[in-house]
């Protein structure tokens, strides 16, 4: 599978079609119709064939972690493969890629809202079991129902990552508000 980094503005309308019919496959959703902040989305293509069997976005968020650490992260979205390619290990290439392109890029954490944990968990991904606010104007919201995965990309975010299980006050992570799915 040969893969392919491609900003939302620079699909061409044979991209944007075969992305269109793998996430409202997986996900009954338009990746870059939702929300005006998926106008600004990488897009991470799989190709098999000239054609794109697998797909991952991700958008740009900082996340605050334990009160004072501001983390530049890569928010992942729309993680599918075409239903007659699943099982195949595609996603998993997929996402290994993606992990080597984004600490290339210079990112220090990834993170997602995950549809299965197993799958990713299998990759190297960690439960956050800290709280999460969200940050919208001058308020600050606990959203407490949302379960997200995170992959640090640095040592300094693995060293950092690896006390928020010691239960103290500041275990959190914090982020701008978004339209649509917070997190």
């Amino acid at each position: 599978m040969q893969f392919k980094i491609i900003a939302a503005q620079d699909l061409d309308k044979l991209q944007r079609q075969q992305i269109a019919e793998l996430c409202f496959t997986a996900f009954d959703e338009d990746p870059w119709g939702q929300y005006a902040f998926m106008q600004t989305a990488s897009h991470l293509v799989g190709i098999l064939d000239e054609k794109i069997v697998s797909h991952a976005l991700w958008t740009d968020r900082v996340f605050t972690i334990h009160s004072n650490n501001q983390v530049k992260t890569a928010y992942v979205e729309y993680v599918t493969t075409d239903e007659m390619m699943r099982g195949k290990g595609l996603a998993s290439q997929l996402l290994r890629y993606l992990i080597d392109a984004l600490t290339t890029l210079g990112y220090e954490l990834a993170a997602l809202q995950p549809e299965d944990d197993a799958f990713y968990k299998k990759l190297g991904w960690i439960s956050w079991l800290g709280d999460l606010y969200i940050k919208q104007n001058t308020s600050t919201y606990l959203t407490d129902e949302h379960e997200i995965l995170l992959y640090p990309l640095s040592v300094k975010l693995k060293e950092l990552l690896s006390q928020h299980n010691t239960d103290t006050a500041d275990d959190a992570i914090c982020t701008d508000w978004r339209e649509g799915e917070l997190w």
